[in-house]
């Protein structure tokens, strides 16, 4: 990860072997809201990210916002990857809850509620 800094604008070169647009994307849309973002392929390896202060951009601590920077790259990835490993496993839960069922299927046993209130007595 190469830094470039001077006052007012931050520029980092990431490794897009490492970290995908996908990842990089979802992690910078967070900053956007305090942070002018501009993401470009440099190279087929390589993404150049700048943020830019849009409001006092004189009081920006760029040491702390490039720490949470790439704190926030390691979580990101780390999102991405729980997600793709999990893609199978969210498809089959989500076809077995929707999954059609032709016959509806009553209760095996009675129903009984403690207190005494009977729920086959109520006339749908």
């Amino acid at each position: 990860m190469e830094v470039l800094q001077n006052d007012k604008i931050l520029k980092v070169a990431i490794d897009a072997e490492i970290y995908p647009e996908v990842v990089l994307l979802k992690c910078l849309y967070w900053y956007s809201n305090t942070f002018e973002v501009d993401v470009r392929k440099s190279s087929t390896s390589q993404y150049e990210i700048s943020l830019k202060a849009i409001r006092h951009p004189d009081k920006v601590d760029w040491a702390i916002i490039l720490l949470k920077l790439k704190q926030d790259l390691i979580d990101f990835k780390l999102r991405q990857h729980i997600t793709d490993e999990t893609k199978t496993i969210r498809e089959l839960i989500i076809a077995k809850a929707f999954i059609y069922y032709d016959q509806q299927e009553g209760p095996v046993s009675e129903i009984t509620d403690p207190v005494g209130f009977n729920p086959q007595s109520v006339k749908v």
